[in-house]
């Protein structure tokens, strides 16, 4: 049975280099913020990182009161609603979040506001309806986003899209076996030896493959960096 909150931590404690890999694509586009957003920031993993490799210390938005502890022990700043922080942020960074969202364009132009001038949004999302599986209805996703339906999305709130592109091409087909045969914890799929063997031999791979071409081809997630449109 799937938890949250143990998906959390397990990915946490598992996917070292893959949760590395999600902050280094976002730096790689944007620089270095002065005030920046986690919207979604879950238990702190990312903004963990942020904060301790790069020396950023994100504002986090949290609904979830149990992943909220998390947050306030690892003293990092956070609100349950992006309303509910008054300035605006330089970037909302945001990873495996908006698919959790039925009204995906509502929330997106509430991020708009919230940017200040000039301001950048970095999305990680789910890639691909077709790996759409059982994992997907557990975790409560509306949609596994496609390129050009996230393109569309953002331009009609006012974004100008900066980069889009596939991430993880391994991973594509490490999920589509998940859709075939499940997802298992304990001793398949999603285990904590299976994350882990993905982290640390085939994940590089992965980001070997992305960056020689298979990232404009498939992959189990999107990157996509937009700027505010004044």
């Amino acid at each position: 049975k799937y938890t949250g909150l143990d998906e959390l931590i397990l990915t946490e404690n598992c996917l070292i280099n893959y949760n590395n890999h999600i902050v280094e694509q976002c730096l790689k586009h944007v620089k270095k913020p002065n005030i920046c957003m986690d919207f979604g920031a879950g238990i702190g993993t990312l903004s963990e990182i942020l904060k301790i490799k790069f020396k950023i210390s994100p504002i986090c938005i949290e609904i979830d009161k149990e992943n909220i502890k998390y947050l306030d022990n690892r003293n990092l700043q956070n609100y349950e609603s992006i309303n509910d922080y008054k300035g605006n942020v330089d970037l909302v960074f945001s990873s495996n979040v908006l698919e959790h969202i039925e009204d995906d364009i509502y929330e997106l132009h509430l991020i708009k506001k919230k940017l200040s001038s000039n301001g950048y949004l970095y999305l990680y999302l789910p890639a691909n309806m077709f790996l759409w599986s059982e994992l997907d209805e557990a975790v409560g996703h509306y949609r596994r986003y496609s390129r050009s339906e996230i393109k569309e999305k953002l331009i009609s709130v006012g974004f100008e899209i900066q980069s889009i592109y596939y991430a993880d091409s391994i991973g594509f087909f490490a999920s589509l076996m998940m859709k075939l045969i499940g997802y298992d914890t304990k001793y398949g799929i999603g285990s904590a030896i299976s994350l882990k063997i993905y982290d640390r031999y085939i994940f590089p791979f992965s980001k070997f493959f992305d960056s020689i071409g298979m990232k404009f081809l498939l992959g189990k997630n999107i990157i996509a960096v937009a700027k505010k449109i004044d």
